[in-house]
């Protein structure tokens, strides 16, 4: 996408913060798309990535025997899925892609991730809270 983000996308990045890590297609790249996937198609890419997740663009094409990709089609494609998350209706993506290697979200483990965190930071400021009272006490 480009650097102005639909209504839409916001809203969906707020619901799962994750997607921020996600990389998309700018309205250029997605004019240009031109796949011809089944749900089946989504379902394989989807398996190969969680079972090997980690690989480059160029590693996925070498595997991806179900269907004739190129590194940059296949990037553009995963690029695709996350352009778009709910138009896959959560058989295929999203993914993120950490130094030119992709991986799957797992979207429980980073929102219970997130969970912690908030939680860990509320304990910390009620901690802190604690603290400064029984200070104020004991003098």
């Amino acid at each position: 996408m480009s650097s102005q983000t639909s209504p839409r996308r916001k809203i969906e990045n707020n619901n799962k913060p994750y997607l921020k890590n996600c990389p998309t297609l700018n309205s250029q790249e997605a004019s240009s798309v031109n796949f011809d996937f089944t749900e089946e198609t989504y379902k394989q890419i989807q398996n190969m990535i969680e079972q090997l997740p980690g690989l480059t663009a160029k590693e996925y094409a070498e595997k991806a025997y179900f269907y004739e990709f190129t590194p940059e089609t296949l990037t553009k494609a995963l690029k695709l899925f996350n352009t778009w998350p709910n138009s896959y209706y959560n058989v295929c993506g999203p993914f993120i892609c950490k130094n030119d290697r992709w991986f799957p979200v797992y979207s429980k483990k980073y929102i219970d991730t997130l969970k912690l965190a908030q939680e860990n930071t509320v304990l910390r400021n009620r901690i802190k809270e604690l603290e400064d009272k029984l200070a104020t006490m004991v003098v």
